[in-house]
């Protein structure tokens, strides 16, 4: 058994000694399977919050009503789950009621996907009992059990489910696909945000253009934010975002490939809920990607946001990132006489000073005046070099 699991060990340990069981569940036994690395580790037990509670020196209550306590070991935090069984759902996301059973068989079967269902006990040894394996092997995504049946207890597992095949490369079985465009109208009622975290991750996947082939063959898309008006044109569908990085890049490339305006791109990116600061960037990045660059427009852009859309440029035209472009574009940025307009050698009150002056809009259509002579190497950055060539200017206007 690998780390981070053998770090583990010693809960399962603490919690067999008192009579419990004890396994490793949900998608750290998946990407054993899968040989990828493996994050979080989730254990599940038969022991009540309480029981673990009692048992071990650090813990955290999360959600005891739901069964779930973290526990503190070596500085590391897990997550320990007692058995349950759920009710009728409601709001298509959360169960009425939850009762703490003894039965890890039970509690693996209301699971939602067959590759995120299985345990493994403390010798390492794979607990399957819904075909989990079988599905890795032949690549298939599909839900424990009854597709309508998980689907409507939580309508959100069409999303997970579309974005592990943007992981992974798999494919959805044949029942599975048929009953999200059956219920994909009960996607409709999740919260914004749950769908934004799993469409970004979705988006960040390497397969994400055979994801959103299945967005759009399920017909899930319409039920997502402003994507039922603008719909999914074949560049955005094809486009590698796994290449970029932060979720501004990401954002910054769905909605330049949707060709949308300033104001309808603004609008989009509010039904999706983003931060005020997320938006502000990927609506940046989106203006400048098909700029013609010169020092003003570096200097207006920054050097994230010229260094973002030129990546974007490159992936939406060659389908790759030309690293040397970037690092000219890079040097570029860093001979530039001033990065920022604090940069000046002047300021506001300076000038206020120099034309004794009051404040008033002449201020900015100065210090505007003055960054570009300076970022066209017309002007060195020094006060009295600045002020002399104001004094110029005067002079040039009076003779005019």
């Amino acid at each position: 058994m690998n780390e981070p699991f053998t770090h583990a060990i010693p809960i399962l340990h603490t919690l067999h000694e008192h009579g419990y069981q004890a396994y490793f569940v949900g998608g750290a036994v998946r990407d054993v399977l899968l040989e990828r690395e493996v994050g979080d580790i989730d254990i599940a037990t038969d022991a009540t919050p309480d029981a673990v509670e009692s048992l071990f020196d650090k813990t955290i209550d999360v959600g005891k009503e739901h069964g779930t306590v973290i526990v503190i070991h070596d500085g590391v935090s897990y997550e320990v789950t007692t058995f349950r069984s759920e009710s009728a759902y409601e709001d298509f996301r959360r169960p009425k009621e939850v009762q703490f059973i003894s039965s890890l068989e039970e509690d693996l079967f209301r699971r939602d996907l067959t590759i995120n269902a299985m345990a493994m006990d403390v010798n390492g040894e794979i607990i399957d009992r819904v075909g989990g394996k079988q599905d890795i092997q032949q690549n298939i995504i599909q839900t424990v059990g009854d597709p309508a049946c998980r689907f409507q207890e939580d309508a959100l597992r069409m999303m997970r489910a579309v974005r592990f095949l943007s992981q992974l490369g798999f494919h959805l079985s044949v029942d599975t696909a048929n009953a999200m465009k059956k219920d994909k109208h009960l996607l409709g009622k999740i919260s914004v945000e749950r769908k934004k975290i799993e469409m970004e991750k979705l988006l960040k996947g390497r397969y994400c253009e055979q994801a959103i082939g299945v967005l759009v063959s399920t017909n899930l898309y319409e039920e997502l934010p402003g994507l039922q008006k603008h719909g999914l044109n074949e560049q955005l569908r094809t486009f590698p975002y796994y290449l970029l990085d932060g979720l501004e890049e990401v954002w910054g490339a769905f909605i330049h490939l949707l060709d949308l305006d300033e104001t309808s791109a603004v609008s989009l990116l509010k039904e999706w809920r983003l931060s005020t600061k997320l938006l502000k960037e990927a609506i940046k990045i989106s203006e400048y990607v098909d700029c013609e660059w010169d020092a003003e427009k570096m200097f207006e852009a920054g050097e994230h946001v010229l260094l973002s859309s030129l990546k974007i440029k490159q992936l939406k035209h060659e389908r790759r990132i030309f690293f040397d472009e970037l690092e000219v574009a890079k040097h570029s940025f860093d001979a530039l006489p001033i990065k920022k307009l604090k940069d000046l050698a002047v300021s506001g009150k300076d000038l206020m000073a120099f034309r004794q002056k009051k404040s008033g809009k002449w201020i900015a259509e100065e210090l505007d005046s003055v960054k570009k002579a300076v970022l066209q190497h017309r002007l060195e950055n020094r006060k009295e070099a600045i002020e002399e060539w104001l004094n110029a200017c005067d002079q040039r206007l009076e003779n005019d």
